[in-house]
Protein backbone atom coordinates (compact mmCIF):
# COMPACT_ATOMS: atom_id res chain seq x y z
CA UNK A 1 0.00 0.00 0.00
CA UNK A 2 1.36 3.34 -0.91
CA UNK A 3 1.97 5.95 1.79
CA UNK A 4 1.28 9.52 0.83
CA UNK A 5 1.61 13.01 2.50
CA UNK A 6 0.30 15.92 0.96
CA UNK A 7 -1.18 13.63 -2.09
CA UNK A 8 2.28 12.67 -2.62
CA UNK A 9 3.64 8.79 -2.34
CA UNK A 10 6.54 8.63 -0.10
CA UNK A 11 7.05 5.11 0.55
CA UNK A 12 5.48 2.00 1.16
CA UNK A 13 4.04 -0.38 3.32
CA UNK A 14 4.50 -3.92 3.17
CA UNK A 15 2.51 -6.93 4.50
CA UNK A 16 3.74 -10.11 4.02
CA UNK A 17 1.32 -13.48 4.50
CA UNK A 18 2.19 -17.38 4.58
CA UNK A 19 -0.10 -18.44 1.56
CA UNK A 20 -1.72 -16.19 -0.52
CA UNK A 21 -5.25 -18.09 0.18
CA UNK A 22 -4.73 -15.68 3.47
CA UNK A 23 -5.09 -12.74 1.63
CA UNK A 24 -9.07 -11.89 1.86
CA UNK A 25 -10.73 -8.71 1.50
CA UNK A 26 -11.19 -7.95 5.62
CA UNK A 27 -7.09 -7.93 5.49
CA UNK A 28 -6.11 -5.53 2.64
CA UNK A 29 -9.35 -3.03 4.25
CA UNK A 30 -6.90 -3.49 6.71
CA UNK A 31 -3.62 -3.13 5.08
CA UNK A 32 -5.55 0.48 3.75
CA UNK A 33 -6.28 1.86 6.87
CA UNK A 34 -3.31 0.85 8.27
CA UNK A 35 -1.36 3.14 5.51
CA UNK A 36 -3.71 5.87 5.77
CA UNK A 37 -3.16 6.00 9.46
CA UNK A 38 0.74 5.89 8.74
CA UNK A 39 0.36 8.52 6.01
CA UNK A 40 -1.53 10.51 8.14
CA UNK A 41 1.01 10.31 10.82
CA UNK A 42 3.67 11.22 8.55
CA UNK A 43 1.97 14.84 7.80
CA UNK A 44 1.93 15.36 11.75
CA UNK A 45 5.70 15.00 11.62
CA UNK A 46 6.09 17.40 8.74
CA UNK A 47 3.73 19.70 9.98
CA UNK A 48 5.99 19.60 13.18
CA UNK A 49 8.92 20.41 11.08
CA UNK A 50 6.65 23.66 9.99
CA UNK A 51 5.60 24.23 13.69
CA UNK A 52 7.94 27.40 14.26
CA UNK A 53 5.18 29.22 11.14
CA UNK A 54 2.14 28.64 13.02
CA UNK A 55 1.26 31.50 15.07
CA UNK A 56 -1.06 29.77 17.64
CA UNK A 57 1.23 28.65 19.89
CA UNK A 58 -1.21 27.33 22.74
CA UNK A 59 -2.47 25.23 19.62
CA UNK A 60 0.60 23.75 19.15
CA UNK A 61 1.26 23.12 22.77
CA UNK A 62 -1.87 21.52 22.90
CA UNK A 63 -0.68 19.09 20.29
CA UNK A 64 1.85 18.49 21.23
CA UNK A 65 0.36 16.74 24.40
CA UNK A 66 -0.99 13.61 22.53
CA UNK A 67 -0.10 10.88 24.99
CA UNK A 68 2.30 8.41 23.19
CA UNK A 69 0.73 5.85 25.35
CA UNK A 70 -2.77 6.70 23.96
CA UNK A 71 -1.11 5.80 20.36
CA UNK A 72 0.82 2.33 21.83
CA UNK A 73 -2.53 1.56 23.52
CA UNK A 74 -4.93 1.71 21.12
CA UNK A 75 -2.80 -0.16 18.48
CA UNK A 76 -2.56 -2.55 20.78
CA UNK A 77 -6.59 -2.92 21.30
CA UNK A 78 -6.81 -3.10 17.93
CA UNK A 79 -4.50 -5.85 17.53
CA UNK A 80 -5.72 -8.05 19.73
CA UNK A 81 -9.29 -7.59 18.23
CA UNK A 82 -7.92 -8.54 15.09
CA UNK A 83 -8.10 -12.38 16.34
CA UNK A 84 -11.68 -11.53 17.56
CA UNK A 85 -13.71 -9.32 16.28
CA UNK A 86 -11.59 -8.27 12.56
CA UNK A 87 -15.09 -5.72 11.42
CA UNK A 88 -14.62 -4.23 15.07
CA UNK A 89 -11.04 -3.83 14.34
CA UNK A 90 -11.11 -1.87 10.97
CA UNK A 91 -13.95 0.38 12.40
CA UNK A 92 -11.53 1.21 15.66
CA UNK A 93 -8.88 2.05 12.83
CA UNK A 94 -10.46 4.40 10.81
CA UNK A 95 -11.56 6.14 14.54
CA UNK A 96 -8.01 6.19 15.18
CA UNK A 97 -7.39 7.63 11.85
CA UNK A 98 -10.05 10.04 12.28
CA UNK A 99 -8.59 11.09 15.70
CA UNK A 100 -5.12 11.89 14.46
CA UNK A 101 -6.52 13.46 11.09
CA UNK A 102 -8.14 15.84 13.77
CA UNK A 103 -5.36 16.93 15.37
CA UNK A 104 -3.74 17.95 11.84
CA UNK A 105 -6.83 19.77 10.77
CA UNK A 106 -7.04 21.60 14.05
CA UNK A 107 -3.59 22.80 14.26
CA UNK A 108 -4.19 24.66 11.01
CA UNK A 109 -7.12 26.72 12.23
CA UNK A 110 -8.50 28.87 15.01
CA UNK A 111 -12.07 27.84 15.02
CA UNK A 112 -13.48 24.61 14.02
CA UNK A 113 -17.49 23.53 13.78
CA UNK A 114 -18.80 21.72 16.50
CA UNK A 115 -19.62 19.30 13.91
CA UNK A 116 -16.00 18.49 13.33
CA UNK A 117 -14.85 18.84 16.99
CA UNK A 118 -17.63 15.90 18.28
CA UNK A 119 -15.76 13.75 15.58
CA UNK A 120 -12.53 14.00 17.17
CA UNK A 121 -14.65 13.37 20.41
CA UNK A 122 -16.25 10.56 19.16
CA UNK A 123 -13.34 8.86 17.73
CA UNK A 124 -11.15 9.02 21.29
CA UNK A 125 -14.42 7.76 23.17
CA UNK A 126 -14.78 5.08 20.50
CA UNK A 127 -11.12 3.97 21.47
CA UNK A 128 -11.17 4.61 24.91
CA UNK A 129 -14.32 2.16 25.29
CA UNK A 130 -12.82 -0.06 23.68
CA UNK A 131 -9.96 -0.80 25.96
CA UNK A 132 -12.61 -0.37 28.94
CA UNK A 133 -15.64 -2.06 27.98
CA UNK A 134 -18.75 -0.94 30.33
CA UNK A 135 -16.45 1.03 32.01
CA UNK A 136 -17.25 4.57 31.24
CA UNK A 137 -20.92 6.01 30.93
CA UNK A 138 -20.48 8.84 28.35
CA UNK A 139 -23.81 10.83 27.73
CA UNK A 140 -24.31 14.60 25.57
CA UNK A 141 -26.75 16.95 26.05
CA UNK A 142 -26.24 18.57 23.07
CA UNK A 143 -29.25 21.50 21.82
CA UNK A 144 -30.36 20.36 17.86
CA UNK A 145 -28.63 22.37 15.03
CA UNK A 146 -25.37 23.75 16.46
CA UNK A 147 -23.12 21.90 13.97
CA UNK A 148 -22.22 24.77 12.40
CA UNK A 149 -21.14 26.77 15.63
CA UNK A 150 -18.06 27.30 15.95
CA UNK A 151 -15.83 26.84 18.76
CA UNK A 152 -11.53 26.51 19.37
CA UNK A 153 -10.42 22.91 18.21
CA UNK A 154 -9.19 20.55 20.75
CA UNK A 155 -11.34 22.31 23.50
CA UNK A 156 -13.91 19.52 23.64
CA UNK A 157 -11.77 16.71 23.04
CA UNK A 158 -9.54 17.83 25.38
CA UNK A 159 -12.07 18.50 28.62
CA UNK A 160 -13.58 15.02 28.15
CA UNK A 161 -9.99 13.08 27.76
CA UNK A 162 -9.21 15.37 30.63
CA UNK A 163 -12.21 14.14 32.92
CA UNK A 164 -11.32 10.23 31.66
CA UNK A 165 -7.82 10.53 32.57
CA UNK A 166 -7.77 12.27 35.76
CA UNK A 167 -11.33 12.26 37.68
CA UNK A 168 -11.78 8.38 38.28
CA UNK A 169 -9.80 6.57 41.23
CA UNK A 170 -9.09 2.85 39.93
CA UNK A 171 -12.03 0.96 41.95
CA UNK A 172 -14.77 3.47 40.65
CA UNK A 173 -16.84 1.19 39.11
CA UNK A 174 -19.84 3.64 37.72
CA UNK A 175 -17.43 6.43 35.73
CA UNK A 176 -19.71 9.34 34.05
CA UNK A 177 -19.23 11.85 31.74
CA UNK A 178 -21.96 14.45 30.83
CA UNK A 179 -21.71 16.71 27.99
CA UNK A 180 -23.78 19.60 27.68
CA UNK A 181 -23.84 22.19 25.22
CA UNK A 182 -26.89 25.06 24.17
CA UNK A 183 -27.26 28.25 23.27
CA UNK A 184 -28.73 31.33 25.08
CA UNK A 185 -29.25 34.64 23.92
CA UNK A 186 -25.80 35.10 21.59
CA UNK A 187 -23.92 32.53 23.30
CA UNK A 188 -22.85 29.03 23.55
CA UNK A 189 -22.31 27.30 26.86
CA UNK A 190 -20.17 24.39 27.39
CA UNK A 191 -19.79 21.90 30.46
CA UNK A 192 -18.19 18.83 30.59
CA UNK A 193 -18.79 16.80 33.90
CA UNK A 194 -18.13 13.60 35.83
CA UNK A 195 -19.07 12.28 38.97
CA UNK A 196 -15.30 11.43 39.76
CA UNK A 197 -13.25 12.02 42.80
CA UNK A 198 -13.22 15.59 42.71
CA UNK A 199 -10.80 18.23 42.64
CA UNK A 200 -8.71 19.45 46.61
CA UNK A 201 -8.97 22.73 47.30
CA UNK A 202 -5.25 23.39 47.07
CA UNK A 203 -5.19 22.40 43.33
CA UNK A 204 -8.26 23.98 42.27
CA UNK A 205 -6.79 27.33 42.57
CA UNK A 206 -3.82 26.52 40.40
CA UNK A 207 -6.13 24.58 38.05
CA UNK A 208 -6.42 26.71 34.57
CA UNK A 209 -3.99 30.06 36.00
CA UNK A 210 -0.73 27.08 35.83
CA UNK A 211 0.77 23.76 34.82
CA UNK A 212 -0.26 21.75 37.77
CA UNK A 213 2.26 18.30 37.13
CA UNK A 214 0.82 14.98 38.38
CA UNK A 215 1.95 11.22 37.29
CA UNK A 216 -0.64 11.14 34.80
CA UNK A 217 0.59 14.16 32.48
CA UNK A 218 2.09 17.59 32.50
CA UNK A 219 -0.63 19.60 33.65
CA UNK A 220 -0.92 21.76 30.72
CA UNK A 221 -4.41 21.09 29.36
CA UNK A 222 -6.43 23.58 31.14
CA UNK A 223 -3.85 26.25 31.10
CA UNK A 224 -3.89 26.23 27.35
CA UNK A 225 -7.27 26.14 27.19
CA UNK A 226 -7.96 29.33 29.27
CA UNK A 227 -4.52 30.82 27.57
CA UNK A 228 -6.88 30.27 24.06
CA UNK A 229 -9.77 31.30 25.48
CA UNK A 230 -8.59 34.70 26.52
CA UNK A 231 -6.37 35.46 23.43
CA UNK A 232 -9.76 34.85 21.56
CA UNK A 233 -12.57 36.15 23.21
CA UNK A 234 -11.04 38.61 25.61
CA UNK A 235 -10.48 37.59 29.50
CA UNK A 236 -14.40 38.18 30.26
CA UNK A 237 -14.61 34.40 28.99
CA UNK A 238 -12.55 31.53 31.08
CA UNK A 239 -13.17 28.51 32.24
CA UNK A 240 -15.29 27.64 35.61
CA UNK A 241 -14.79 25.21 37.49
CA UNK A 242 -17.25 23.31 40.18
CA UNK A 243 -17.02 20.55 42.51
CA UNK A 244 -20.02 20.30 44.37
CA UNK A 245 -20.54 16.62 42.65
CA UNK A 246 -17.62 15.10 40.65
CA UNK A 247 -15.98 18.04 38.58
CA UNK A 248 -17.67 19.74 36.29
CA UNK A 249 -15.73 22.58 33.95
CA UNK A 250 -17.61 24.85 31.61
CA UNK A 251 -17.04 28.27 29.94
CA UNK A 252 -19.05 30.85 27.51
CA UNK A 253 -18.16 32.44 24.12
CA UNK A 254 -19.97 34.22 21.51
CA UNK A 255 -21.92 32.43 18.85
CA UNK A 256 -19.88 32.41 15.59
CA UNK A 257 -20.68 30.36 12.74
CA UNK A 258 -19.39 28.39 10.06
CA UNK A 259 -18.72 30.31 6.52
CA UNK A 260 -19.60 28.69 3.79
CA UNK A 261 -16.08 28.43 2.65
CA UNK A 262 -15.07 26.55 6.01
Amino acid sequence: MPLTSHGTTIGTLKMYFKDASGLSRVEEELAEGLAKLFSTQLELGEAELRSKLLKDAEIKALQAQVNPHFLFNAINTISALCRQDVEKARKLLLQLSIYFRSNLQGARQLLIPLSKELDHVHAYLSLEQARFPNKYEIDMYIEEELDDVLLPPFILQVLVENAIRHAFPRKQKHCRVEVYIETKDKYVYVKVKDNGQGIDTKRLQMLGNQPVFSEKGTGTALYNIKQRLHGLFGKETTLEFDVTEGTAVSFVIPIELKSEGM
